[in-house]
């Protein structure tokens, strides 16, 4: 694969591509209408989106949304599909990881899918909540914690 560049969300309409990309990975699959693929905090100050682009292509996206002087959240990492298993999630997440540091956060949570928690783990994430159902989907709780 081509060298991935990662970058926040330049524009409007850059945006409703993203939103697209999204929807196709999170919500489409599971039969979930357009708008389903955005919340009350994508257009809140404190959310930060970013896009991975290949080919002048949303593949990937994430968005980190600062919810105290101390903590983070991470969620809607989506990839598409044909580009799964290739780094493009574990590069989105390192690159939050690297703004959160920054920002000077001490932890980050994800709501995650059960499927995708592994993923998670792999990063360094642990489990804090049983197991839930959102949207249909068995989700937990996981967190970071950031070093110094």
């Amino acid at each position: 694969m081509t060298k991935l560049k990662i970058s926040l969300i330049q524009s409007q309409q850059e945006k409703e591509k993203m939103y697209y990309q999204r929807w196709l990975v999170l919500r489409k699959p599971i039969n979930m209408e357009r708008g389903t693929e955005k919340d009350e905090y994508d257009d809140d100050y404190s959310s930060l989106h970013f896009v991975t682009v290949c080919k002048e292509q949303i593949i990937g996206s994430a968005r980190l949304r600062q919810l105290s002087t101390q903590s983070g959240s991470i969620s809607y990492l989506a990839v598409l599909p044909e580009f799964q298993y290739q780094g493009v999630g574990t590069s989105l997440i390192q690159k939050i990881i690297e703004i959160a540091k920054q920002k000077q956060l001490t932890s980050l949570k994800v709501m995650s899918r059960i499927n995708a928690s592994k993923f998670y783990e792999k990063i360094g994430f642990t489990d804090t909540s049983p197991s839930f159902e959102f949207i249909g989907i068995p989700h937990k709780f996981m967190l970071l914690n950031l070093p110094d």
